[in-house]
């Protein structure tokens, strides 16, 4: 339903204004206020939006010829209108003597996951908001925030729904259909290492996987190549972040996609602004940027994680701009690297820390020397890279103590939980493990899970298909000198 107030306006512009034309009062809608120019487009808009479900036979009058905008929905109507416009396959489930009109929509909306078949669903209970985008998200396979981002553009109340609110919203959400056919409609290069996207429709999730989408990406006869898969951008219908290696500065790419579509795109020579950097383990250091300065990671932008990443995802536009200014998107490091220079020594090649870009609200990517190599306290360290370029770039290497494992206990036959002595406040965890020698002569490892730290304890999981034995006493210390582990132990069960 729409605000009571954009109603009252709505109902008042048509006893002035139909189809365009002037009535008496001889108002122009020029001198009309912007709001109400707004409201009539709105409700000319629900109007095509409902024709356009009575055209695909989703929607149907009352017997009289009145569509009935204004009339709320029922959950079972609602479910309907969902199956129908965004074309779920229909349940197997044959119908039965006795069925319900609405029972075969309903089992079809519980084996696409929109219903929870093991709770209460009332379907002549009025719908509201906050679940028909609930249901459009899962029927669409993407996340819930972009869902309820248009409904804010389409200016929907969320505590009821009308038949022209469902109809307004289907019509949008029709649009995010997933399709193996789905074209490219435009590519541009936003820096170095990034390429934005749109298609006509959504890519099936097979599709947007990494190998496949390596393999229908072709830049360059392969000279050019995804680092990762492409990640829909949430509040978008179609538009998806694109990593790949860094881009030559002034050169042209050429993309094939699928083999069938061919662009030819400017590469970008703009890198990614970091701020600074600073040291934050024997072996590894961070270097941060901030979305204030215009720079954000995208995992804040992305369908995929705006789920875990609470009011800190937010929505660009269609420009990337956010609040009106320019926004800077780092895609994906996966598999980046960086140089690191000691005063008066020779650059090292350090390689970035997976998952470690965009966590705790903070974007500090973090980068770890090779295997034995430390830090030397008191020395100077200097950070360059080809993709971005640092306000300051150097820091001074200081003694830094490893973190403590308190204890360790054991979740199931292949997990562990490994609790520090303290919240180190951020992920260092990544890529560490942990070996177990077991009071039956055996060695085990185990390796973090990543993202999976909730303050000073993070889940570390059995390597090479081994698994705890009931009755064994495992002894833990760390793999590496990460950590440090005294009399550390547990019997597993």
């Amino acid at each position: 339903m729409r605000k009571a107030n954009q109603k009252a306006v709505i109902l008042g512009l048509s006893t002035i204004i139909a189809g365009g034309a002037l009535l008496p009062y001889q108002v122009s809608a020029a001198s009309l206020p912007s709001a109400v120019r707004q409201q009539d487009v709105i409700a000319n808009s629900t109007q095509q939006a409902i024709q356009h479900l009575i055209d695909k036979a989703v929607l149907h009058g009352y017997g009289n010829g009145q569509m009935m905008a204004d009339q709320l929905v029922t959950n079972a109507e609602l479910v309907k209108l969902i199956v129908l416009t965004l074309e779920l396959t229909p349940s197997s489930q044959p119908v039965q003597p006795g069925d319900k009109w609405y029972d075969r929509y309903l089992n079809t909306a519980s084996e696409h996951g929109l219903i929870d078949s093991g709770s209460e669903f009332l379907p002549n209970k009025p719908a509201d908001g906050t679940q028909m985008a609930s249901m459009i998200a899962k029927a669409l396979q993407r996340d819930i925030k972009s869902v309820q981002y248009w409904m804010e553009q389409l200016q929907l109340d969320t505590s009821h729904v009308t038949r022209g609110d469902a109809a307004s919203l289907l019509v949008q959400a029709e649009k995010a259909i997933r399709s193996a056919s789905a074209q490219i409609v435009s590519i541009k290069a936003l820096n170095q290492i990034t390429f934005e996207v749109t298609f006509n429709q959504p890519m099936t999730l097979e599709d947007e996987a990494t190998a496949a989408a390596q393999a229908n990406f072709n830049f360059n006869e392969g000279n050019l190549k995804l680092v990762n898969q492409p990640r829909l951008k949430t509040g978008s219908v179609a538009t998806y972040i694109v990593p790949v290696q860094t881009m030559e500065p002034g050169a042209t790419y050429t993309l094939k996609y699928k083999g069938e579509q061919t662009f030819e795109v400017p590469a970008s020579d703009e890198k990614i602004r970091m701020s600074g950097t600073r040291q934050v383990a024997q072996d590894t250091f961070e270097v941060d940027s901030f979305r204030e300065n215009g720079v954000i990671d995208y995992g804040y932008l992305i369908s995929a994680y705006s789920g875990g990443r609470g009011a800190n995802a937010i929505v660009l536009d269609e420009n990337n701009r956010w609040d009106g200014n320019p926004i800077q998107v780092i895609s994906s490091l996966a598999t980046r690297q960086a140089t690191l220079t000691p005063e008066g020594g020779e650059p090292i090649t350090v390689s970035y820390v997976g998952f470690t870009q965009s966590t705790d609200g903070k974007q500090e990517p973090k980068f770890r020397l090779p295997q034995g190599t430390l830090l030397e306290p008191g020395v100077t360290y200097t950070v360059s890279s080809d993709w971005f370029t640092l306000e300051n770039d150097s820091f001074v290497a200081d003694t830094i103590a490893p973190l403590e494992i308190a204890s360790v206990s054991q979740t199931d036959e292949i997990t562990l939980k490994v609790e520090l002595t303290a919240d180190p406040g951020d992920e260092l965890f990544a890529y560490r493990s942990i070996q177990l020698e077991g009071s039956d002569g055996t060695t085990l490892t185990a390796q973090y899970k990543v993202q999976t730290r909730s303050g000073a304890a993070g889940v570390f999981e059995l390597q090479n298909g081994a698994k705890l034995v009931p009755g064994v006493s495992y002894e833990v210390s760390p793999l590496g000198n990460w950590a440090t582990a005294e009399a550390v132990q547990f019997e597993a069960k």
